[in-house]
């Protein structure tokens, strides 16, 4: 066990209050982890892969993401109560864990080798990136965790199918931007979630993007004074796919009220579970930011088609109405 990853993650499970703490031990980990592995966060030296379901960013802005510290801590803590929840689901069972995109550091899984062992768990790491799976297997051997590795897969996780014969208890993917853009991790949802078996869990447990005409004066006051509740106009869900609802969306028709008053910008937002009361909502971090959609004052009355296609550029597309 290393006891530095071994305090950074009990830092990161269980002080959940703590920002200060938690953001000095994701950059303490993103530290630790790049100087072994050869990939750092800001470096721009390696190129985004484009599939057919959306791009696959680069091994560097993969690494990145761990300096979110909000996001990888709840992610991280929702993996960790996941299974907490397997493990009463399969008593005595080697839960095996299916982590597609794992990018350059494992970031959702290494740090749990400290509370688990290799007799507990056992990963099937994917990456579609060559480069970051290299990267993961020097960090691995660095820290004697091959135990922990079923197999390495260098393949797409959207179109990946689980081997027959073979059961995966979890599966963990966070492949996305805000309101589901550009990145596959619909696809991925879509082609993993129906192979988990009954009581399988998949990571993140629902994602939910909704309509909201947003004052940015309200929004600008509101990040400056802390538990200042959201004020605006809800116009509902317009998506939500999870372990309990995987299915493809279907074209939702919104309504612009005929009188706004100060709310003016109608956005898209993105709440996401992770797993049971681990949540990330809006500004948690970059998965969370508004995006921007429409003028409401240009559109009084006026009712909005708006469906999200999958493939190359996924995203939702928006039409008005006559």
């Amino acid at each position: 066990m290393n006891t530095a990853i071994r305090k950074i993650t009990e830092t990161l499970l269980l002080n959940p209050s703590d920002n200060g703490a938690v953001y000095n031990a994701v950059h303490e980990l993103h530290g630790l982890f790049s100087t072994i592995a050869g990939v750092t966060a800001g470096d721009i030296n390696d190129e985004d892969i484009y599939l057919s379901s959306g791009k696959a960013v680069s091994s560097t802005k993969a690494a990145h993401c761990l300096l979110e510290y909000q996001r990888t801590a709840v992610f991280l803590r929702g993996v960790y109560k996941a299974i907490l929840q397997l493990k009463r689901d399969f008593p005595n069972e080697r839960l095996h864990i299916l982590y597609a995109g794992c990018g350059p550091y494992a970031t959702l899984l290494t740090p749990l080798t400290t509370f688990f062992t290799a007799d507990e768990l056992a990963f099937h790491l994917l990456d579609i990136n060559s480069t970051s799976l290299g990267a993961a297997k020097k960090i691995y051997n660095n820290f004697g965790l091959n135990e922990y590795v079923e197999e390495w897969i260098c393949a797409d996780a959207s179109v990946y199918q689980v081997p027959p014969g073979q059961t995966v208890h979890l599966i963990i993917s966070e492949t996305m931007q805000n309101a589901l853009r550009k990145e596959p991790q619909v696809e991925i949802m879509l082609n993993l979630i129906p192979q988990l078996p009954a009581k399988g869990q998949f990571v993140p447990q629902e994602i939910v993007v909704s309509v909201k005409l947003m004052s940015p004066r309200l929004e600008t006051e509101r990040l400056l004074v802390p538990g200042k509740e959201f004020e605006g106009i809800d116009l509902g869900t317009i998506y939500s796919i999870g372990s309990d609802n995987c299915t493809t969306h279907e074209a939702v028709t919104i309504t612009v009220p005929g009188d706004v008053g100060i709310f003016k910008q109608g956005s898209l937002l993105t709440d996401i579970t992770t797993f049971g009361d681990e949540r990330l909502e809006m500004y948690a971090c970059s998965l969370n930011m508004p995006l921007n959609l429409f003028n409401a004052d240009e559109h009084l009355g006026q009712q909005l088609r708006i469906k999200y296609q999958i493939g190359k550029v996924p995203g939702f597309e928006c039409q008005w109405l006559d």
